[in-house]
């Protein structure tokens, strides 16, 4: 299974329990579902983790409000949860990792060496040494 599908999956069910809230009327619980699809995008680890440990409990009591979008709303966040409780730690995370390293660019070196005051031309500077020393 490709490592970012039950992230994908974890957001979608939230998503899906604060469309289930609203129609309930639990407002306030549909909210709390939108802002934990942004945490659980932007954490990772044992915070995420965590996370879902509260997510679960947030579902097993939202779901006790007796009306049955609630109860599937409950059952979704209960399902997003345990699943970042158990796949948290495989999931990716926001962050440096998945971006490339930017090569050096000798052209845009030359301009900030300019922009230094140095003759980028002149091997006399050697490279940090400004031609004002």
């Amino acid at each position: 299974m490709k490592a970012s599908r039950p992230l994908w999956i974890a957001a979608l069910l939230l998503v899906g329990a604060a469309g289930a809230f609203w129609g309930a009327g639990s407002v306030p619980v549909a909210l709390l579902c939108l802002a934990a699809v942004a945490a659980v995008v932007a954490l990772s680890g044992v915070a995420r983790r965590v996370l879902g440990v509260l997510l679960v409990v947030v579902g097993v009591v939202a779901a006790f409000s007796g009306h049955w979008l609630a109860i599937a709303g409950g059952v979704l966040v209960v399902a997003s949860g345990a699943l970042q409780v158990v796949l948290g730690a495989r999931m990716p995370k926001i962050g440096m990792g998945g971006q490339k390293a930017h090569a050096q660019d000798p052209e845009a070196d030359m301009w900030r060496a300019l922009e230094r005051g140095d003759d980028p031309t002149d091997d006399r500077n050697g490279p940090g040494r400004s031609s004002n020393e």
